[in-house]
């Protein structure tokens, strides 16, 4: 038994951090529009000290109200600003318990915990390290072994070290293995083929079209003066520094979010562990994990890289706002950030051995080939006309630039499109504007199958494959397109072998 027990006090400091960081935003606006908003220089900042205020009592008073405590096979958490409600998990049902550490928690050496079964989601902020370390080790216990032993032989078990990784996760001690590490260089090599400068300069973009209102005319013009000015070498030397200064901006930030990136195998779980100034844990039970899939962009494939991704479902309970899941959507994580293609195929055997992974035949037929480009093509040629005559004479460069793209994509759709199937799994192989998706789906995880045809396609002789599987709390599609219609039927057949035989043991 777990008798009941309080957050640590420490809680209204990172409730406070956290509600300081949530009003950045009106802080910001404040601190642009203040001193031009005349007759509400001082009624603006008394609101949003108000509402601040206001805000952080009601942290406050949940933090005063907010116990946990453990009964039988219960973990319990009791809160509530009024009406004080009860949520608990089933001990023997719980697939992990992860930690996160924000600056605020490392100051003061506390620790946030989430602990999470298939349907509900628990987080406790802030609770010291050696308090989270025991409430893991006892959930550990009490989840591993019966509950009519002697739970008091719990206190006899030799106590664990406590570091910045003090691994709460549900693992038993002493089988966990280290699978992958990043070092700084590898980081520096993933933001560089993962178009993270690209992404800077759109973002940077859209800041300007948001904040540009609040830069001064003068500035815009004196710039307009200097580049009016500036030779064409100068434009593409500035060019060049601004490429320089977001990779160098965006390479910091990844590090501090990549540190020491590692990902550790115990058992039936995989977790990944890193962080600088937020240090996070995040557990993933294999048997959670629905599908898998690498995803290569062309500057990876030129230098032998690709990326690994696993899909699981979630907790559609857990609160998304206090979660330190990893998730880059809802149900999608990026496990291996960055790995040689000739290294992937032992390391991903060893965390999912129950795939196949079979490598995908190229299929498409060559009639196939127009029907990837037509649309597009046509898209481009109206929108460039159009353009050309009514706003800008040179419209169609973009259009005949446009047209390019669409034929190469459908050229490299016609090429490496494809699939594999054995008794249970198949392989999808879909091109992406910028790379290749490859995605292993086993029979068993696959919630429905459909074949597409209209009347153009079935005179001939072709089809499109759509696939749906669980992803998070919902689910996700993958559709391979203008194919046989032997192929159609051959995997539709494939995937209806197990409803029949589903009906049949029934």
């Amino acid at each position: 038994m777990y008798n009941e027990k309080k957050l640590h006090p420490l809680t209204l400091i990172t409730e406070a951090y956290k509600r300081l960081i949530s009003f950045i935003l009106p802080i910001l606006f404040f601190a642009f529009t203040g001193p031009d908003m005349e007759g509400f220089g001082f009624v603006l900042p008394l609101l949003f000290f108000t509402i601040f205020g206001l805000s952080y009592l009601v942290d406050v008073l949940r933090y005063i109200r907010t116990s946990f405590w453990i009964a039988g096979n219960r973990f319990v958490v009791k809160s509530g600003l009024f009406i004080q409600k009860e949520k608990d998990v089933q001990i023997s049902r719980i697939q992990s318990i992860d930690y996160s550490e924000n600056l605020i928690h490392r100051i003061f050496n506390v620790t946030k915990l989430e602990i999470k079964t298939p349907g509900k989601g628990i987080t406790l902020d802030a609770l010291s390290k050696e308090d989270a370390l025991k409430l893991a080790n006892q959930l550990h216990y009490l989840k591993e072994t019966s509950f009519d032993a002697d739970r008091d032989s719990n206190e006899e078990r030799e106590e664990k070290q406590i570091d910045r990784h003090s691994g709460f996760s549900l693992q038993e001690a002493g089988v966990t293995k280290e699978l992958y590490t990043m070092s700084l260089v590898d980081i520096l090599k993933m933001n560089f083929m993962g178009g993270t400068v690209f992404k800077g300069l759109i973002l940077m973009v859209g800041a300007v079209n948001i904040f540009g209102e609040f830069i001064p005319d003068s500035i815009f013009n004196q710039a307009g003066t200097i580049f009016s000015q500036t030779a064409i070498a100068s434009f593409i030397f500035i060019g060049i520094l601004l490429f320089i200064l977001l990779y160098v901006v965006a390479t910091v930030l990844s590090i501090i979010k990549n540190f020491e990136y590692k990902v550790e195998l115990t058992k039936n779980h995989v977790t990944i562990e890193k962080g600088l100034l937020e240090v996070k844990s995040q557990t993933i039970a294999l048997g959670n994990i629905q599908s898998v899939w690498e995803k290569q962009n062309w500057l990876q494939k030129l230098t032998g890289y690709t990326t690994f991704w696993v899909g699981i479902t979630s907790d559609d309970e857990v609160d998304k706002k206090d979660s330190v899941s990893e998730m880059t959507e809802e149900g999608k994580i990026l496990l291996l950030p960055l790995i040689k293609k000739d290294q992937l195929a032992a390391l991903r055997a060893e965390i999912i051995p129950q795939f196949n992974f079979q490598p995908a035949q190229t299929i498409i037929p060559i009639r196939s080939f127009r029907r990837f480009v037509q649309f597009p093509l046509l898209f481009w040629i109206i929108a460039a006309a159009l353009a050309s005559y009514f706003l800008w004479p040179y419209a169609w460069t973009i259009g005949l630039v446009g047209s390019l793209l669409s034929l190469l994509y459908g050229y490299r759709s016609y090429k490496k499109s494809g699939y594999a199937l054995s008794t249970d799994e198949v392989t999808f192989q879909l091109i992406t504007f910028l790379g290749t998706e490859i995605m292993y789906l086993r029979k068993d995880r696959i919630l429905n199958l459909t074949v597409k045809q209209n009347p153009f396609l079935r005179r001939s002789r072709l089809g499109k494959v759509e696939v749906f599987s669980a992803l998070g709390d919902t689910s996700q599609s993958k559709e391979l397109s203008f194919i046989e219609e032997a192929d159609c039927e051959r995997l539709f057949d494939w995937f209806m072998a197990k409803e029949r035989s589903e009906k049949h043991g029934a």
